[in-house]
């Protein structure tokens, strides 16, 4: 059984496993199935915690996890080799990771989880709220940033093309005057 556990960790059976937990309407303690599908959720819960702690603790950590995609996509890159696009540093930030992460992975893993323990709600829950918040307000002011910095390099290059437009009259003017 543990072994099944450690495996259910892998990225890619989550949502195989998680589909099959939330089909489970009354857990029973006395099925092996149910028992093995609660260790494999509670394992996978405790795995990928990070967003449930505090941000002082969590955010230092999601540094070095991107760190370590970043790495992995650039080798990955240098050897012709497919890049998963949530690793791919020329296409993620830290605000999109963490919103798509916490939406569509933790939230609805933790909510599952809650359904059976409605005690444990509040407790885990709420940090991961608090998470996708300060990630989608994080997100929210980048692409405002972004969206001003190519506002003021049209408005630039707007400009260099209107005194270039002058500069040509200018000269025009100047060389029809000397005929």
């Amino acid at each position: 059984g543990m072994i099944k556990c450690i495996l259910a960790t892998d990225m890619a059976r989550h949502n195989e496993i998680v589909t099959a937990f939330k089909a489970i309407d009354t857990f029973d303690i006395e099925s092996a199935d149910h028992r093995l599908l609660m260790m494999m959720i509670f394992l996978k819960v405790a795995d990928i915690s990070n967003e449930a702690r505090p941000m002082d603790v969590s955010e230092p950590w999601v540094e070095c996890l991107l760190q370590e995609f970043f790495m992995q996509s650039d080798a990955e890159k240098l050897e012709g080799l497919p890049v998963a696009p949530f690793m791919d540093r020329e296409k993620v930030t830290k605000p999109t990771a963490q919103v798509g992460f916490i939406q569509y992975v933790l939230i609805p893993l933790y909510e599952s989880l809650a359904r059976l323990f409605p005690e444990i709600r509040e407790p885990i829950l709420a940090p991961v709220n608090r998470a996708f918040d300060y990630y989608s307000d994080m997100s929210r002011k980048q692409k405002e940033i972004e969206l001003a910095g190519e506002q003021k390099a049209a408005e630039r290059k707007a400009s260099l093309a209107s005194s270039e437009g002058s500069q040509n009259v200018e000269r025009k003017t100047s060389v029809t005057s000397k005929e």
